[in-house]
């Protein structure tokens, strides 16, 4: 018996993954819903995520898209849709292309020209923060313009604060990317078009893990936190949870968000526990907005000097053809500050600055705030860290984030467990 605890995107898509394998599991949450992150509501008739808004279709995803028969509750994002930043008060195209970048507005001659150099320059140093990497192949005007917020906005972070070797290194190595950037992306091999085509679903990405929560229903218990982790017997491990129940499992699946898994091994494992517990987590607000028109693109990140909390706003009404739909994002490790807020005040600080970027008035919809790994120096507490025999963590701090990475992850496990309880 595998034991997962946490029915998260991690969770659930392990589980479909063993169910697959015909491995027995059970998964054990906490909370009254699956789903971890993953949410999605109906606000006026429009659906809102709560989390992440759409992700990108690798060939793991797709193929549990077609397993679960969602293939008619696709949404697609339109792949030509321009993507701005916020630069000097106004909303300047990415450039995706050779030919963009030769016109693009957001870099001055100079800063064009200083790309130049990037081919020339030495590959990243392991004690290399992602900023530093950045400013030293493409200059500062090109990392605050372009690539800080484009990347910061991945993860709500401070790329200033970030080991290349723990984030960026790992996206390059997947595309190929050996030692210039800018050639890999001139010659289309580390740009858009070379990314998997990216999705939602008519209700909300909840649709997503709803689904894969239907499939194992039976072996998913809600409403059921665990309490305390202890061995077994040999090899084995025993998971208790707050009602009494226990559940012998030849290996235990932590997929909690950092604190819960440093909890469970604070006695079995306490120098992995104070290691996790150095982890830290950037906090975020999403502001749901109905723009009173249509704006076309995929959305915009907010350039480093623009002095607005606004870091970034997904254009879901044109991307996911989300009525009048608008989410805007504020706080991250750039603005702590901002979590102090009221809603109220966030939700009219979001509105105010939307209209200043773009001429769009809008209306608050929903003020919500949520927590994600902050993947910075931190993440040094990880290297060289040994689980107990049995136990393994799967969470969005521990391998690559985003629902691709989260479900790659999934599927490697579900591999490594199969092997295991096939040799037993």
């Amino acid at each position: 018996m595998i034991g997962i605890v946490g029915a998260g995107i991690t969770g659930l898509s392990l589980g479909n993954f063993l169910e697959e394998r015909g491995v027995p599991f059970r998964i054990l949450e906490s909370s009254s819903r699956a789903g971890g992150v993953i949410r999605s509501s109906r606000v006026e008739g429009r659906v809102l995520d709560h989390g992440p808004q759409r992700t990108r279709v690798t060939p793991t995803i797709a193929g549990l898209i077609r397993s679960l028969g969602l293939e008619e509750q696709v949404v697609s994002v339109p792949p030509e849709l321009p993507l701005f930043v916020l630069r000097g008060g106004r909303l300047r195209r990415v450039p995706f292309t050779a030919q963009d970048l030769l016109r693009t507005d957001l870099l001055s001659p100079g800063g064009k020209l200083r790309l130049l150099r990037e081919p020339l320059t030495r590959g990243f140093d392991p004690q290399e923060t992602v900023g530093a990497f950045l400013i030293r192949k493409f200059g500062r005007e090109a990392y605050e313009n372009l690539m800080g917020p484009l990347f910061g906005g991945l993860y709500g972070s401070d790329p200033g604060e970030m080991y290349v070797r723990h984030s960026l290194a790992e996206t390059m190595e997947g595309f190929g990317v050996t030692r210039s950037i800018l050639w890999a992306f001139l010659r289309g091999s580390f740009n858009r078009g070379a990314a998997p085509p990216a999705v939602s679903f008519q209700g909300g990405m909840a649709d997503l893990t709803d689904a894969m929560l239907e499939r194992i229903r039976e072996r998913v218990s809600l409403n059921s936190p665990v309490k305390d982790l202890e061995r077994s017997g040999g090899s084995g491990w025993l998971l208790r949870t707050g009602d009494g129940e226990s559940l012998e499992c030849s290996h235990v699946v932590l997929t909690l968000p950092a604190a819960g898994a440093a909890c469970l091994l604070r006695r079995q494992a306490p120098g992995v526990e104070e290691r996790l517990l150095r982890l830290r987590y950037n906090r975020l607000v999403m502001v749901h907005l109905a723009g009173e028109r249509l704006l076309h693109g995929l959305g915009y990140q907010v350039s480093y000097g623009e002095g607005l909390r606004t870091r970034g706003v997904t254009w879901n009404a044109s991307a996911l053809d989300r009525k009048d739909v608008y989410t805007a994002f504020l706080g991250g490790a750039r603005d702590p500050g901002a979590l102090e807020l009221e809603d109220e005040e966030l939700g009219e600080i979001a509105r105010r600055e939307f209209l200043g970027a773009t001429g769009c008035d809008a209306r608050v919809l929903a003020v919500g705030r949520t927590q994600v790994p902050s993947w910075d120096r931190s993440w040094v507490a990880l290297d060289g860290m040994t689980l107990p025999e049995g136990i393994h963590l799967a969470t969005n701090y521990e391998s690559r984030v985003g629902i691709p990475g989260r479900l790659a992850r999934a599927r490697e496990l579900a591999d490594v467990l199969s092997a295991g309880t096939s040799g037993r």
